[in-house]
């Protein structure tokens, strides 16, 4: 302990600082900060919080049905050209025919792969070609892409997705 006492006797002491019994020199201007208290880390983590849930809202905005009339339900006869089973949400690419005997093309999308799994949907459920009416609510500023309701198969058999929300 005498070494150590007649070390810093001779030497600034707020410059030096002992690691594993070795004396290393620091910068004056770290040793000369201020910790910082309680409610300044308080604060600067709340400002961190509020910051990343501000700018990650934006990410959840297209998850909503507001481009969507929920409050009707149209059936469509509709012949199916694709069904893509993918993440963020399965759509159904199809076709319809108008009054004019002209070929319009439709999407309806719906819930993820997952939800759909749950109440009997798989990746083989829809296939092109199959003549099937969906059961949509229509797009609110009339584009062809619709939100997906119901599916009734050619033999009957129905798929759902109400239940899977």
């Amino acid at each position: 302990m005498e070494v150590y006492d007649s070390l810093i006797l001779g030497h600034n002491f707020s410059m030096l600082f002992l690691i594993s019994e070795n004396w290393v020199r620091v910068s004056s201007t770290l040793s000369s900060q201020k910790r910082c208290t309680m409610k300044t880390k308080l604060g600067i983590s709340f400002v961190a919080i509020l910051g990343f849930l501000v700018i990650s809202v934006p990410m959840f905005a297209h998850h909503g049905n507001s481009a969507y009339d929920m409050s009707k339900t149209v059936p469509m006869k509709a012949t199916v050209t694709r069904f893509e089973y993918s993440n963020p949400h399965a759509q159904v690419y199809y076709d319809v025919t108008d009054d004019k005997g002209n070929i319009e093309h439709w999407v309806a999308e719906t819930t993820n792969p997952a939800m759909l799994n749950r109440v009997g949907w798989t990746r083989e459920s829809l296939k092109p070609g199959d003549q099937v009416t969906l059961f949509v609510n229509p797009n609110r500023v009339g584009a062809k892409v619709t939100f997906l309701q119901k599916v009734q198969l050619a033999d009957g058999k129905e798929l759902t997705t109400q239940k899977a929300f």
